[in-house]
């Protein structure tokens, strides 16, 4: 995005989109790391992490977007209904969290049209989507197009809208996974930071430094799955009263990615 002077319709000094990624036991059963004799339908992340963050969430009077795999459109119905009766948005996150860039060109496309077909049985309909991994392939931008999705949330730097699509890119540096788990260690150490996972009050602590500091676009990724730590729950609650108070105290604009979307295209 080109330099602006200030964020949203009040024009804030800085921009915050708030997104939550991943849920349930999508992952686990792309990689294949599902125990056998574990049912389906009953992860924790679901049952317990999701229902204490929605609580957090309406306390603090905020709202976000949910990137959620598809195939918890059937496995937990009724949580997906229930992220966008709170208010929030609901956005496609592949169908089981497949690596985006991996997929052949026929399976992407299946698992983006299958995904707002699953989505659509519940009366939703995203426009928003995040490749699993982080990264879109060549064709993403015209699948998503023709789909009907008007903006998605790669890695990246620049908020730009290309076609009438909007990029609202994340830094890993905001991605409470990237800090917190060992999976990203390799990807720590080629960005330069420590091969070592940050001890969650210290990533609060980072991240509470970084949101005031701000004065551009930032987005926020943060995972129900690691909340089930109630260390990192503690972490959560202390970032999410600095968010508020900063949109309180109109410093910040906060929005989830679809209020920011509308804004970026009508600029364009």
């Amino acid at each position: 995005m080109a330099v602006v002077d200030g964020f949203g319709p009040d024009r804030l000094p800085s921009a915050l989109v708030v997104t939550f990624d991943n849920l349930g036991e999508a992952s686990a059963l792309e990689r294949g790391t599902q125990p056998p004799d574990m049912p389906l339908g009953r992860d924790s992340s679901v049952l317990e992490a999701l229902p204490w963050l929605l609580d957090e969430l309406d306390r603090h009077r905020l709202t976000a977007t949910f990137f959620v795999e598809a195939i918890n459109c059937e496995l937990y119905p009724d949580a997906v209904r229930e992220i966008a009766a709170r208010g929030h948005e609901v956005g496609h996150h592949g169908w089981a969290h497949e690596k985006w860039t991996s997929l052949p060109p026929e399976t992407e496309r299946a698992a983006l049209t299958r995904g707002v077909r699953a989505f659509e049985a519940l009366g939703l309909r995203p426009r928003g989507f995040r490749p699993p991994g982080g990264a879109l392939s060549t064709r993403s931008p015209t699948l998503l197009r023709e789909n009907g999705f008007d903006w998605c949330s790669p890695e990246g730097s620049e908020a730009v809208v290309d076609g009438g699509l909007a990029y609202i890119p994340f830094d890993w540096d905001l991605v409470d996974a990237y800090h917190l788990m060992d999976s990203f260690a390799s990807l720590r150490v080629e960005r330069g930071d420590p091969e070592a996972p940050l001890d969650p009050d210290a990533l609060a602590a980072q991240f509470e430094q970084r949101l005031i500091a701000s004065r551009g676009r930032q987005t926020l990724i943060l995972h129900p799955f690691l909340m089930l730590n109630p260390a990192w729950s503690t972490g959560v609650d202390r970032v999410l009263t600095v968010i508020a108070d900063l949109a309180k105290g109109r410093r910040t604009w906060v929005v989830p990615g679809n209020v920011f979307a509308d804004w970026q295209i009508a600029r364009s």
